[in-house]
């Protein structure tokens, strides 16, 4: 991972951890045993970027939901 994925990454794990009111490691924990980050946020970094951190946010949380992992 380049270092504005890994930035971009901690971004989007902040603001789901604002939008859920759980810790950031625990967000990371789970955004990284379902393959989130890996998979998603830095695979599409180049577009995912453009959107805002709520959209992004929005997103992954409803992805995470059609994984059936609960992010809080």
């Amino acid at each position: 991972m380049k270092k504005n994925q890994i930035d971009y990454v901690t971004c989007v794990i902040g603001a789901l951890a604002l939008m859920t009111g759980e810790p950031c490691s625990r967000i990371y924990k789970k955004l990284n045993s379902a393959g989130i980050i890996k998979d998603y946020l830095t695979a599409a970094y180049d577009v995912l970027h453009t959107f805002s951190l709520e959209y992004v946010a929005e997103d992954v949380i409803q992805l995470m939901k059609k994984k059936g992992v609960a992010l809080c």
